[in-house]
């Protein structure tokens, strides 16, 4: 009863992330454990499936860690993979802005070494994003080209009770 690849676990692609658009009703972007980005325009009637970014270098069956529907623009849609399963660190986002049709990389500067699991826009400023990487949170205040580490956040809870624990003995 082990959890195993191929054994216990779905071989299946599926959900991880959502996000609607808050500018156009029935505009719903999905994106998959397989990395598969899934986009409706009607309300779920019909879906068009996009697995690959055009010739960016993002990895084939990237887990899609956060898809975030542009609270400013309906036309754009950011996606953060995470490719960390196949021994691959690197971060990547990537944003469309013409609901999924064509791709570009906004993994800017980030660090070579961070896994993206998260990614949020300002509600005011359109070009403020957020991501949450492995070792810390960033910020660009110009859509993805420069990315500025925020200090003082922690990077790793400890979650382990016994370790907890042995730490306020």
């Amino acid at each position: 009863d082990a959890v195993a690849k191929n054994m216990s676990t779905s071989q299946y692609g599926t959900i991880v992330s959502v996000s609607e658009s808050p500018q156009v009703k029935g505009l719903i972007y999905v994106g998959t454990d397989d990395g598969m980005v899934q986009i409706t325009e009607d309300n779920g009637e019909n879906w068009r499936g996009v697995s690959e970014f055009g010739s960016l270098e993002i990895p084939e069956y990237g887990y899609i860690n956060d898809i975030e529907a542009d609270l400013h623009d309906a036309d754009t849609v950011y996606v953060a993979v995470n490719n960390h399963k196949r021994g691959d660190f690197k971060p990547y986002i990537v944003k469309s802005t013409d609901r999924g049709k064509t791709w570009n990389n906004i993994t800017g500067d980030l660090p070579d070494r961070g896994s993206v699991y998260a990614l949020k826009q300002d509600h005011e400023n359109k070009n403020l994003l957020f991501c949450g990487t492995e070792f810390g949170c960033f910020a660009s205040v110009d859509g993805g080209d420069k990315w500025i580490k925020l200090g003082g956040l922690p990077t790793v809870g400890i979650r382990d009770i016994e370790i907890q624990q042995d730490q306020n003995d």
